[in-house]
């Protein structure tokens, strides 16, 4: 018989492993789309854009690179 403490711990140690993973991962989609969306913002500042431009293009490519890299990061079970 196995002991219930260590199927307890293997638990435990299971759910944290899963916990940051996810959480480095949305720490990752966060910065992507930050600094994309900075970026398209001081492109139209630079070309005095009167309709952001290049925050929307920038942003929206973010977004889908964000959730490309998170559907890649999840695991194949």
């Amino acid at each position: 018989m196995s002991d219930p403490k260590q199927e307890n711990w293997d638990k435990t140690r299971q759910r944290t492993n899963y916990y940051a993973r996810y959480s480095s991962l949305a720490f990752q989609m966060l910065g992507t789309i930050l600094l994309f969306t900075y970026a398209g913002y001081k492109l139209d500042e630079w070309q005095q854009n009167k309709v952001p431009v290049w925050t929307l293009i920038l942003s929206l490519l973010s977004i889908g690179g964000s959730l490309y890299m998170f559907i890649r990061g999840l695991p194949k079970n």
